[in-house]
């Protein structure tokens, strides 16, 4: 007991362990050189040579001593010491303050038998004759060999042996069986992952010879790694006689598009380092002790191991309130030495609390890893949402049709730009223009100006009717231009719910399926806000009212919602738009209270920051703790340039409102009779009330037409712009003259 006592002491001392440590890896070095320089006529206490003559071997007589002993004892398994010392030396130079397990050199010790008894046994089946002179085996494997070949036969020897040195290997490894595979598992297909990428550029990078002159070859499309194919939604199958004709020219025209091929991201790293076996069983002892020291009793039942972080199940004892667990996440925190503990209180579906602590060596998720996963592929929505993987480090796909808009928050820094950028580009690699539209408003004018003329960018008429052009199909910036677009698409959702109610189609699938040929076919529509905070304090009642609007009932034709602020307030996030987004993304926030503005609920001011989230699915009131994915600027331009490359321009529809503005209130007619405007504007400018519903009740009109004179004098110079609270101003009185 002293004596381990004394070298548990030494073990602790970082001079001491960095000394032992390299006096160890000297060791390992000499030994290996002279058992690979070893010859079977150097003297040993196998060999006696009596001439005096200098060894052969590298390590001198000492190395040849050793090196002769040690392959008479143990034969060929004694090229097992180096490395074992090899590790025992870094591990005391590195190691810190762990100490060599009893467990781990039992493991080696029985490692070098088995290999010993497997050599001996593969010299009694002519596999194997001799080493150097000497037995493969050595003596203690043929020892061994003739004490168990009586009682076990050749075949249960070799079973023995074989299921002996598994054990010890899963010993040493302080690991499991199925840990073992998956971990092999994951670095066979890593090595192909990256195999496959270093033949598809030398096959790109090959140039393709041309065809002679006069012949007419038809081009090669290029391989990819995976079937990109554009599935249309799924439809009721209507028993219409239009219906199969329709889906077939649908069809057809979606298959113009070729999508972007997954070797324009940029292939999975290594596999990620998640804590070994021998990490979580000492913060599973350090987890139970800390709660025993407070006076709460359970059990760690369970470890769940992701990218970022590890989840530590915990059972508590019968009669223990959950809430206790859940006022000891900083006690914990400190016992750990971990950044910061969320805990989850309790898990849904399990009679257990989890305990998330940060690992060691966070591991980034590439968004080729979720665009090439299984999860993506199921996913048959044309709307998919590769959010990134979850505490399992499964890839976590989620589906914007279901939601059906999605609220992003979280402070500066903390991931909200590269997840947008993230969504953008999983619905780019699933959906073609034909079946999707964006409309991107970037106020910060630095963060979607990438997507500039993309064929999937909806035109935007206001730009396009002053300059014209290629700038049509841009990313809006401009605060004013961007609420002006908002009301469009207001008008726009409601020309789509007349022409719906026209063919009696009750969502967008059902109308082109159901729709003839005269109308047109409608695309999905989101609209994406990086920066919702910049929007409201500029055109408040504006935004807000079309955010409200089209979320309260954009569903169901079409038009979806992703908006994302880095201001997490009551003055951003209003009660009207927390209501109509049961969807939501947080990311790291400063304080609980900005984490029960987005969430309702405390655990995004523990976060860790850079793509660390918790997601609030629609049909759930627990968040769920997501990493998300990774995409470069680098990678982001490729797929644009991509894109870009097919140079297919459609203009959208916006002229679905037409239809409905042509009539006003009570069957007048749109066009404004010029005395009646002339009344309205006599009135704005005596009582100096640019009001529209004080032109209902002068004129008695209804209120779109009052709202086209109000916009009217705006054009006119007559009356202001509406302030952030929506009001106006008469900028030429009645007294200035008519």
């Amino acid at each position: 007991m002293r004596l381990a006592a004394v070298l548990s002491t030494i073990f602790r001392h970082p001079k001491a362990r960095e000394v032992i440590g390299l006096l160890v890896t000297a060791s390992a070095l000499l030994l290996l050189v002279s058992l690979v320089s070893f010859s079977p006529h150097d003297p040993s206490f196998f060999h006696y040579v009596s001439r005096e003559e200098a060894p052969r071997n590298f390590g001198g007589l000492v190395g040849a001593h050793v090196a002769g002993d040690l392959l008479g004892i143990v034969g060929i398994a004694a090229f097992l010491f180096p490395p074992a010392l090899f590790w025992l030396g870094f591990t005391l130079i590195v190691g810190g303050n762990r100490e060599p397990r009893a467990v781990e050199v039992v493991g080696f010790f029985c490692l070098f038998i088995s290999t010993c008894l497997l050599f001996s046994l593969l010299q009694h089946q002519g596999i194997v004759t001799s080493f150097r002179g000497g037995q493969p085996g050595g003596f203690l494997g043929a020892l061994l060999f003739h004490v168990l070949r009586p009682a076990l036969g050749p075949f249960g020897l070799y079973l023995a042996t074989l299921t002996g040195m598994l054990l010890c290997v899963i010993l040493i490894s302080q690991g499991s069986f199925v840990g073992l595979i998956r971990s092999l598992r994951e670095i066979v297909a890593w090595l192909g992952s990256g195999l496959a990428g270093v033949f598809q550029s030398a096959r790109r990078a090959i140039p393709t010879a041309p065809l002679p002159e006069g012949q007419v070859g038809r081009r090669e499309r290029p391989r990819r790694e995976r079937p990109s194919r554009i599935a249309p939604p799924e439809t009721p199958q209507d028993s219409a006689g239009e219906a199969p004709g329709t889906t077939r020219r649908v069809a057809r025209e979606m298959g113009e598009h070729e999508l972007p091929p997954l070797s324009l991201l940029d292939a999975a790293g290594p596999p990620s380092s998640r804590p070994l076996d021998h990490e979580r069983d000492e913060n599973k002892k350090i987890l139970e002790k800390t709660l025993r020291d407070f006076g709460v009793e359970g059990r760690v039942s369970e470890t769940q191991s992701g990218p970022v972080i590890t989840r530590y199940e915990i059972e508590p004892a019968p009669g223990i309130k959950v809430n206790r667990i859940v006022s000891l996440a900083d006690d914990l925190a400190l016992s750990l030495k971990a950044l910061s503990v969320r805990i989850v209180a309790p898990i849904p579906g399990k009679a257990a609390v989890g305990v998330e602590i940060p690992n060691k060596n966070r591991a980034v998720v590439p968004l080729r890893d979720v665009l090439a996963s299984e999860a993506f592929e199921k996913c048959r929505s044309p709307l998919p949402i590769a959010l990134g993987k979850d505490t399992a480090g499964d890839p976590y796909v989620a589906d914007l049709q279901q939601m059906p808009h999605l609220l992003i928050a979280g402070a500066t820094g903390s991931g909200k730009s590269v997840c947008i950028h993230s969504i953008i580009l999983g619905f780019l690699y699933r959906s073609a223009p034909e079946a999707l539209r964006l409309l991107l408003i970037d106020p910060k004018r630095v963060e979607l100006s990438v997507y500039n003329h993309i064929p999937h960018l909806v035109d935007d008429p206001l730009v396009a009717g002053t300059n014209g052009g290629d700038q049509a199909w841009q990313v809006i910036t401009d605060a004013r231009q961007a609420a002006k677009c908002l009301q469009m698409v207001v008008k726009h959702m409601e020309g789509r719910y007349k022409l719906f109610a026209e063919v009696g189609a009750r969502s967008l699938e059902a109308y082109n399926t159901a729709r003839s040929m005269e109308k047109p076919r409608l695309a999905h529509l989101v609209v994406v806000i990086d920066e919702l905070a910049d929007l409201i304090f500029s055109e408040s009642s504006l935004v807000e009212n079309s955010i409200a609007r089209l979320a309260q009932m954009a569903r169901a034709v079409g038009i979806h919602l992703v908006v994302a602020t880095q201001r997490p307030s009551v003055d951003v996030i209003t009660g009207v738009i927390k209501a109509n987004f049961p969807a939501r993304i947080s990311f790291q926030v400063s304080s609980k209270v900005d984490s029960r503005t987005i969430l309702d609920t405390n655990g995004a001011e523990q976060l860790l920051g850079g793509g660390d989230m918790l997601f609030l699915p629609p049909v759930s009131s627990k968040p769920t703790r997501i990493h998300g994915c990774y995409v470069s600027d680098q990678e982001i331009a490729r797929v644009v340039e991509s894109l870009k490359a097919k140079n297919v321009f459609e203009p959208f529809p916006w002229a679905l409102q037409v239809a409905e503005d042509t009539q006003s209130d009570g069957g007048e007619i749109a066009d404004e009779d010029e005395t009646l405007y002339r009344e309205a504007e006599r009135i704005v400018r005596q009582t100096g009330q640019p009001s529209i519903s004080l032109l209902q009740r002068r004129l008695r009109i209804g209120f779109n037409r009052a709202g086209r004179m109000i916009d009217r004098m705006e054009r006119e110079g007559i009356v202001s712009h509406p302030d952030a609270r929506g009001h106006r101003v008469v900028l030429k009185p009645w007294s200035a003259g008519v």
